[in-house]
């Protein structure tokens, strides 16, 4: 695909750069406070780190809900602002007292709680502002970026910054990059649509518990996203087990490697995923492509797990890492085009939820397999549980010829 053609209309070019810079302040945000927590709080610093995992699961459902009854445009500026606030809060702490442990845990849940609302807004407000189905899909692609291209570029933008700024100004850099995102949504908002008052008179009429009730009802009966967002949950499950906890395991134990060598891998894992979004913007929509995403993706934790050399891990990286958008993009336009407007924030929080339940799952089993089976061996069953996934999905889609079960609508 061509990103150049998206990044040609203004108002997506604007949205996509203002959210590069957000997800950039979001890494160094995220290394900040890990290793602040770690310094000043030593173990108690888990807390610290697992307090934004649960705060996004605990307000999930209820961002969708909210985001769906809310006007999205102003909840995205009011949401960036407020974290803007709440993050350039951490620096002032640091530098004027001693940080705390409940200071950093309750900005943690809160500015996490933020991005609950925030999330959903943005990706239901693509639609109203992409002309047609097939500039909606290369936008998603071109969004799902820059959480990748940060996760490339981090490393070495931390050492560069690191040069200029204390950790603690990290934050600020952060704290700067929302109060950019609120000004970018600020500057298009003309591209928004004015049917944004109209979805908010119908959600008007009905409660966050009716909403939540009928979204549910619309999830349960499409079939095909239903099993699709299961098995995604099940692959972040055993994503967790091999790349979150068993990567840096094996760069360490098994290939005798320092952090450098983990991060060079993570650095191929995100170049896998950028060429694979260059491709996944042009496919036809279809939810085998998530499935053979799947196989893709085992296949390559497959050569990791195998790997007698860093640069062979490097290659599994890769193969891995050109699996995940498959599936996440696939997804993500099928929750955009296949449900009324009042709803796709509330879908994808479902999305979210149960994602980010099997990430978590993932890290509490792989604390108990990597204690008790080698290293390699845990790997490579879980990577097989991820082939065996997207072989019986790819499977039953050509037994069953599925047919969408609700009418795409267009945009």
């Amino acid at each position: 695909m061509s990103f150049i053609k998206i990044l040609r209309i203004p108002h997506l070019s604007i949205l996509w750069l203002s959210q590069l810079l957000s997800a950039i302040g979001d890494h160094l945000y995220v290394i900040a406070i890990t290793w602040i927590a770690v310094k000043e709080l030593g173990a108690s610093a888990a807390y610290v780190i697992g307090a934004g995992t649960f705060s996004a699961l605990f307000f999930g459902i209820a961002g969708g809900i909210y985001a769906d009854r809310w006007n999205r445009h102003k909840t995205m500026i009011t949401a960036d602002f407020l974290r803007a606030f709440l993050v350039g809060l951490l620096p002032f702490l640091h530098w004027y007292s001693e940080i705390e442990l409940w200071h950093l845990v309750t900005i943690s849940v809160v500015v996490s709680g933020l991005g609950t609302f925030f999330n959903p807004a943005l990706q239901a407000s693509l639609p109203a502002i992409c002309k047609d189905s097939i500039t909606l899909q290369q936008t998603n692609a071109l969004m799902d970026t820059t959480h990748r291209f940060a996760r490339i570029f981090g490393p070495g933008l931390t050492g560069v910054f690191l040069t200029v700024f204390p950790l603690a100004q990290f934050f600020t850099l952060d704290a700067f990059t929302f109060v950019l995102s609120a000004l970018a949504l600020l500057l298009i908002r003309h591209a928004f649509s004015i049917n944004e008052n109209k979805e908010s008179l119908i959600t008007a009429k009905s409660t966050p518990l009716i909403d939540f009730m009928k979204a549910s009802t619309l999830l349960k009966n499409h079939k095909i996203l239903l099993w699709a967002l299961i098995s995604l949950s099940l692959v972040n499950l055993c994503w967790g087990v091999v790349y979150m906890v068993g990567v840096p395991l094996f760069t360490e134990q098994i290939l005798k490697e320092n952090v450098g060598a983990f991060g060079l891998i993570g650095g191929a894992y995100g170049i896998g995923n950028i060429l694979s979004l260059f491709m996944v913007g042009s496919l036809k929509r279809n939810i085998r492509f998530m499935y053979a995403g799947h196989v893709i993706l085992g296949i390559g934790f497959l050569v990791i797990a195998s790997a007698d050399s860093i640069w062979i891990a490097v290659a599994g990286a890769i193969i891995a890492a050109f699996g995940s958008p498959l599936g996440d993009i696939m997804l993500l336009t099928m929750i955009q085009t296949d449900f009324p407007t009042e709803h796709i924030g509330k879908i994808y929080s479902f999305r979210a939820l149960l994602g980010g339940l099997g990430l978590s799952l993932g890290a509490l089993i792989a604390s108990f397999t990597y204690s008790y089976f080698p290293i390699p061996i845990v790997m490579a069953f879980f990577s097989g549980v991820i082939l065996l996934i997207g072989f019986t999905g790819l499977i039953k889609l050509r037994q069953s010829n599925p047919i969408k079960t609700i009418p795409s609508r267009s945009l």
